[in-house]
């Protein structure tokens, strides 16, 4: 075996062992094949350093997301694991788009456009507007909401060339500002992008094997989750200071705590098959928001009030970690219940996006 075998070799143990078992020694075939040329010494050094080429990885990853996250045909693991990983995903999705639609609303009436609303505080005064290109950039958040809709609708890769849009502004903006030293360094913007990102790649996981999401209901969820989150939200902070220390990953611990508390209270045991996407899909959503709430604790070190903001903080991880943790248990002994049915490959004996 040489070493661009191996190293293809390498790279198809991400795919499930059922599946290399039955069509690995294709699969390798077919790759030295498509790698080899008509000049001996080329073949030699292909065969000592090449590598396999960034389609090719692309089309085992995506192979593997393919299987290991099924569809209506796959494995009952593997198909718990697609629903939840989509569910999960939607879930995120809506937040941000939830989110964003409020973020329009309240630019509008800050910007005095929306004559119905009381004038806003005078602490909430908008910053003067700069250029269009300044302008366009900061609208780039704006992008998750159109993000989730193409998502919805079964627009995958639109929903992730807008979610792109979205997340690339702000990494710009926070590299720069850290360079500069305009803002002092914290993990709070990079743990939140870097969980974008790890959005962005689980939309993958809508692939055409998969159910089509219900787009009735999901589309009813947004205007839903305005009224029950954001409105509530700038109601009080308009006219109070309280829920003003309350930060986006405060806020990620509300939310998902009480989503986990009304599944737990709803769930019932002669059902758990039926409701493990669920189960799996929030207890996803409860590792994240612990990662991001526990990597942001370092940013309050500098803040005037971080004796608050550190209990408050504490106090919503161990809110996520109280629910999410009897969740877990009970999702990961549903799911080993199933059973592991082999998966049937696709028809072609190679990987295929």
């Amino acid at each position: 075996m040489n070493r661009l075998e191996e190293r293809y070799r390498h790279l198809l143990r991400l795919l499930p062992a059922d599946y290399r078992r039955q069509w690995e020694e294709d699969m390798v075939a077919a790759f030295l094949e498509s790698m080899d040329t008509d000049d001996a010494d080329t073949n030699a050094y292909v065969a000592d350093h090449g590598r396999p080429r960034l389609s090719e990885v692309a089309s085992v990853l995506a192979l593997t997301a393919r299987l290991r996250l099924g569809g209506t045909n796959a494995p009952p693991r593997a198909y718990a694991w697609g629903q939840a990983v989509r569910l999960a995903t939607l879930m995120a999705t809506l937040t941000h788009a939830v989110m964003a639609t409020a973020g329009v609303v309240v630019a509008a009436w800050l910007s005095g456009n929306i004559a119905s609303l009381p004038a806003p505080p005078p602490e909430w005064t908008p910053v003067a507007p700069g250029n269009l290109w300044r302008t366009a950039w900061d609208l780039a958040d704006y992008a998750w909401l159109p993000a989730y809709v193409a998502l919805v609708l079964g627009h995958r890769r639109v929903a992730q060339a807008l979610a792109l849009l979205a997340i690339l502004p702000p990494a710009v903006t926070h590299a720069v500002q850290q360079a500069s030293g305009e803002t002092p360094p914290a993990a709070s913007p990079w743990v939140t992008l870097l969980l974008d990102a790890v959005l962005v790649l689980a939309m993958a996981a809508f692939h055409h094997d998969a159910d089509p999401v219900p787009r009735r209901r999901w589309l009813y969820a947004l205007p839903v989750g305005i009224l029950l989150v954001p409105v509530p939200l700038f109601a009080v902070q308009a006219t109070g200071q309280a829920l003003r220390l309350l930060d986006w990953p405060g806020l990620s611990c509300a939310l998902v705590s009480a989503a986990i508390a009304v599944h737990l209270a709803s769930r019932r045991p002669d059902r758990a098959a039926r409701t493990l996407p669920w189960s799996l899909a929030l207890t996803l959503l409860a590792a994240a928001t612990l990662a991001l709430r526990t990597a942001t604790l370092p940013d309050y070190s500098h803040q005037a009030q971080q004796t608050p903001l550190l209990t408050i903080a504490v106090v919503e991880a161990a809110g996520v970690l109280a629910v999410g943790a009897p969740l877990a248990v009970l999702a990961i002994r549903a799911l080993r219940r199933l059973p592991a049915v082999p998966a049937e490959p696709p028809s072609s004996t190679t990987p295929t996006r």
